[in-house]
């Protein structure tokens, strides 16, 4: 089961073109395309299988964090997290709250997408003390292992008739 942000049903749109009758065209799934392309980075699908992807308003209660080995940083709130028993991911939408918010900042929904698939190939948010590897628990653009997946750098999304490419981000790592 995949449960979508209300936004989602804005999966295709019509684009005019002075010379044509209008053309259909489809949006990218960033969820969809995220979930592969973390598939990929891990070189597979998890023993569980394909996960759920669930979305929530609310942020993940203090009681159900693991425990880090990393002190959080101040003010950090938690964009996704994954109950590995129940191979399901849940999304914050309060941060992401639509497609068209995941296409704007792909770059950073697929890396936290990729360290939350992690969790269900054995990679937890304890014992990481390597900043620069995206199982390292906090992830933020100015953080060493924000960009570190290859496979979700320079990604050109297609949001209807617009094509989306976070061009704020450096591909230099």
């Amino acid at each position: 089961m995949l449960i979508l942000p209300a936004s989602a049903s804005a999966q295709a749109a019509r684009s005019h073109h002075p010379h044509t009758a209008s053309v259909r065209r489809s949006s990218t799934d960033p969820l969809a395309l995220s979930l592969k392309l973390a598939e990929q980075y891990w070189h597979g699908v998890p023993a569980c299988g394909t996960p759920t992807i669930v979305t929530s308003p609310d942020q993940l209660p203090s009681s159900a964090y693991e425990s880090t080995t990393s002190p959080e940083p101040k003010g950090s709130v938690v964009e996704m997290w994954t109950e590995v028993e129940k191979c399901t991911i849940t999304i914050n939408s309060s941060l992401w709250g639509s497609w068209h918010q995941d296409d704007e900042s792909f770059q950073w929904f697929c890396d936290a997408m990729t360290h939350e698939v992690g969790h269900l190939f054995g990679h937890l948010d304890s014992g990481q003390t390597n900043a620069s590897s995206i199982a390292y628990p906090f992830l933020s653009a100015s953080s060493p292992n924000f960009n570190s997946v290859p496979e979700c750098r320079a990604v050109t999304l297609q949001y209807g008739p617009q094509e989306i490419r976070n061009e704020e981000v450096s591909y230099d790592r």
